[in-house]
């Protein structure tokens, strides 16, 4: 118990990104508008031991730890309290179906992993958590075992929360997205590491999906597709902090894909994009900076990305307004897209950057500031005006225009 109700120091988050601005009208993301800090423990509602040991993994035992993790998890309901799995012995393995979770937490000590069963796959999301205070804490591990089973659930759903924190956590082998959390307002992720390989198909990182408020920080995360996505599938989305974050063989640092609602007020800041797993195997997808609309009517407004490191990926800045189809068509409006700092190296062959506007009526509005990268191709430039300073990349194209302007910072110095 003794990773329990440990005292931590407060750590703010800042941004150390102020802009200079001449002669545009820039307006940097501010991200989240909390004062957010490194969370502390819930209190403790109730503690469960483990009956199992993880070499059961390959064949979880048939009568397994459902009914009782779920009772506890209703008696917790509504006190943000947590239930604590802590091993028992040489036993140290949860194994569940389904579980939901409202306004309480899950702590997973040190050296303990919850697993989804056999069943899950077929029911729902392994954890799906609402209400308000609710939590996912660890040190131990949440594996979905999504190299064995079938089925394509997520791992981590969090629905129309408030205050949903998930913390000090690892979440591994998710067969969907590891976590996906969609509506509300307050969600903090930090150090939260996602280990799921570059080849597992539409496993997202971290989804963040129209709400309010969000921080994602000092998290190491290891996905099949997005590393992080901010999304508007259900409504807008405003307010969001993406920081201090490693990627390892992802789809990159999304803004969508959008198909409707409104973007704004986001920020990418000191990230790290890696096109390779922890395994050495490519992403299948190697993003790095990556807006992707696609031509429907919605807005996408105040994004930035500033000092962003990138190895071993391809498509290293994109904003695409055609990404996908839209049945009805439409405007799509990306504006006051800014990147301060971005420097890639390793880049893999063919890599490009591409600056890809809807129609001359609806151009992209762009900035890039102390761009330094390796690979300075350009791919379907578009419908574009951009501004630029000290930036070796140079968008051109049909209905691309460019011109100077100033903003304090420089070329990140980044360590691979």
């Amino acid at each position: 118990m003794k990773n329990i109700g440990r005292a931590f120091s407060s750590v703010v988050l800042t941004c150390s990104c102020l802009f200079a601005i001449a002669a545009h009208a820039q307006t940097l993301a501010t991200g989240d508008s909390r004062t957010v800090t490194q969370p502390g423990y819930p209190t403790v509602c109730t503690t469960l031991t483990a009956q199992f040991t993880s070499s059961q993994r390959a064949s979880p035992p048939t009568t397994d730890d459902t009914s009782r993790l779920q009772a506890a998890l209703n008696s917790c309901a509504g006190t943000g309290g947590s239930v604590v799995l802590a091993t028992s012995g040489s036993n140290n393995a949860f194994y569940t179906d389904s579980l939901t979770i409202s306004g309480a937490g899950i702590v997973v000590n040190s050296g303990v992993t919850l697993y989804g069963n056999n069943s899950y796959s077929s029911n729902a999301n392994l954890l799906s958590f609402s209400g308000t205070n609710a939590s996912l804490m660890g040190p131990g591990t949440v594996d979905g075992r999504g190299d064995i089973i079938t089925g394509t659930p997520r791992l981590v759903q969090a629905s129309n929360t408030t205050n949903f924190i998930v913390y000090n956590v690892t979440l591994s082998q998710a067969a969907h997205p590891n976590l996906y959390v969609e509506g509300g307002s307050g969600f903090t992720a930090w150090n939260v590491s996602i280990r799921t390989p570059a080849t597992r198909k539409n496993a997202d990182g971290i989804d963040i999906d129209s709400l309010t408020n969000a921080t994602v920080t000092n998290s190491d995360i290891e996905a099949g597709d997005d590393g992080v996505a901010v999304k508007t599938n259900s409504g807008n989305i405003s307010n969001v902090t993406v920081s201090n974050t490693k990627l390892h063989g992802t789809h990159g640092l999304s803004v969508g894909s959008i198909a409707q609602n409104t973007v704004s007020n986001i920020l990418f800041n000191n990230n790290y994009v890696y096109g390779n797993d922890l395994n050495g195997t490519a992403s299948t997808d190697a993003n790095a900076i990556n807006v992707k609309a696609d031509p429907c009517s919605l807005t996408v407004q105040q994004v930035s990305y500033v000092n962003t490191c990138i190895t071993n990926a391809k498509h290293l800045i994109v904003m695409d307004t055609n990404y996908s189809s839209c049945s009805s068509g439409g405007s799509p409006t990306l504006s006051n897209i800014i990147v301060n700092g971005a420097y890639s190296t390793a880049s893999v062959s063919g890599a490009y950057t591409k600056i890809d506007g809807r129609s001359s009526s609806y151009p992209v509005t762009a900035y890039l500031a102390n761009v330094s990268l390796d690979a300075t191709a350009q791919s379907g430039d578009q419908y574009a005006s951009v501004g630029l300073y000290n930036s070796n990349v140079t968008p051109s194209g049909t209905g691309v225009t460019t011109s100077s302007f100033t903003l304090s910072g420089s070329v990140p110095s980044c360590s691979f």
